[in-house]
């Protein structure tokens, strides 16, 4: 009888638990009425919502992307959203993207709400295959997207996006009325960044009487700062100089100046994202650190680790001639256009486009030295030779003019006022830095530059031809 009283009391309270779990159940079918929409109407939802927060900044949005974390640095946008498919982009990416120029966008529901640009604009140019500046990325341009995946929004209703093909977090900020002059105004900057009066620059950290420089350049045309240590020790009773522990940082611009992503100090530590204010009196960028520290950015009147090329150049045994070849495709980023505009003008004499130094040629029993430059300026319409004479100063190389090879390669007269133009540069009393860079191209032959003393934003690179 116990065990009939107890199998009925189970059972009953199985049926009530039962009864319990279905009213609850139907309870819940009444908690979140969104699940009632179908998936079509919550991704026209998750869209519209999105269209309607990008166009409520009335001033548009301000945005600061770097495509790439470690091969480029940062482009400023402003975004001004008008219309559901309607976008006005201005960019500091060159002079003609300063004025907003109107394009179109989407936005799109896949896996998350996607904002994309969708007709060629300001933005599209950070992966425009047709500039690509980064070495051996030949037709990738500068990696950059022009799909944003979106994650919502901060508690200072900056809107947070993902790149779509890396993933990288970018921040659309809520612009303002003074944007577009704040973009202008960084734009102006870059100027003075890159518009140098020497092919020498340097960082320099100033701490108290200490100062330690670092040699920086600017290695290709994506936003990027290259870094060289110098390294002092004493070899027998001798101080040597020599670059070490060089690396690459981006920078972006700003109205008061530039920022770099990181900086090496010379205790060996990094700092990240230091701003430099650009300082019109000593035409540098600099930066005030915690402590009292000052970094500074700007050109030098000359190498900061000595350079003596012309030795290697002047020994017989190992140097025919050094050969220079207008508009050449690897010689191209160590001349500068100072010396190139030099060059284009006395080539209107006659002159082939290009030249070289003919070192130790035995003719007519002498060994002489001279420049070669082909084409028809000579009295015989033919290749003008004048004699040089080297002289290593050992800080620099002098060349000084010695005449002609012979009557038939003197320039004729009436090519005498701009041949005399180039040849007073090339024997220039001050002289010339001369580097042997070594092999830097696709090519076996060492490469040399040549800076002027007198003028060092005037650089012009050669091929080394072996004896």
């Amino acid at each position: 009888m116990k065990k009939l009283k107890h199998i009925f009391h189970r059972t009953v309270a199985s049926a009530l638990l039962v009864l319990i779990l279905i009213a609850f159940a139907c309870q819940d079918n009444k908690v979140d009425p969104v699940f009632h929409k179908s998936p079509a109407e919550r991704s026209l939802e998750s869209i519209n919502s999105l269209r309607e927060l990008l166009k409520a900044s009335e001033d548009g949005w301000i945005v600061s992307y770097k495509p790439s974390k470690n091969e480029t640095g940062s482009y400023q946008f402003v975004f001004k959203f008008l219309k559901d498919s309607i976008v006005e982009a201005a960019s500091d990416f060159s002079q003609n993207d300063l004025n907003p120029v109107r394009s179109e966008y989407t936005v799109l529901q896949g896996s998350t709400t996607k904002l994309s640009f969708s007709t060629f604009g300001a933005l599209h140019r950070l992966s425009d295959s047709d500039f690509s500046p980064i070495p051996g990325d030949r037709g990738a341009g500068l990696k950059g997207d022009f799909e944003f995946l979106y994650y919502g929004q901060n508690a200072g209703g900056d809107l947070i996006f993902r790149t779509n093909r890396t993933q990288d977090t970018v921040i659309f900020r809520k612009s303002t009325p003074g944007a577009l002059n704040d973009l202008a105004q960084s734009y102006a900057n870059l100027g003075r960044l890159t518009g140098r009066r020497s092919v020498y620059r340097t960082l320099q950290e100033t701490n108290g009487n200490k100062i330690v420089k670092s040699a920086f350049d600017l290695p290709y045309d994506a936003r990027v700062i290259m870094i060289q240590s110098v390294e002092q020790m004493v070899v027998g009773a001798t101080l040597i100089s020599s670059y070490y522990d060089g690396y690459v940082t981006g920078y972006g611009l700003t109205p008061q100046g530039i920022f770099l992503d990181s900086v090496k100090l010379s205790n060996g530590s990094f700092i990240k994202n230091v701003a430099f204010s650009y300082d019109a009196t000593r035409n540098r960028f600099a930066a005030t650190l915690k402590g009292g520290a000052e970094l500074s950015i700007g050109d030098a009147d000359g190498p900061i680790v000595p350079v003596n090329g012309q030795k290697f150049m002047l020994d017989p045994t190992l140097t025919s001639s050094l050969a220079f070849f207008y508009g050449d495709e690897d010689l191209g980023g160590l001349t500068t256009p100072e010396f190139n505009r030099l060059f284009e003008k006395v080539s209107d004499i006659g002159l082939a486009p290009r030249f070289s130094f003919a070192m130790q040629v035995t003719y007519n029993g002498t060994k002489i030295d001279f420049i070669s430059m082909p084409g028809t300026a000579s009295v015989t319409n033919s290749t003008v030779r004048p004699l040089l004479v080297f002289e290593d100063k050992g800080d620099r190389l002098v060349m000084k003019r010695n005449g002609f090879r012979d009557p038939d390669s003197v320039v004729k007269p009436a090519n005498e006022a701009l041949y005399n133009e180039f040849m007073d540069f090339i024997t220039d009393p001050e002289g010339f830095y001369v580097e042997n860079l070594g092999r830097v191209t696709r090519y076996s032959n060492l490469i040399f530059t040549f800076t002027s003393v007198k003028d060092p934003s005037v650089r012009f690179g050669m091929y080394h031809v072996a004896r």
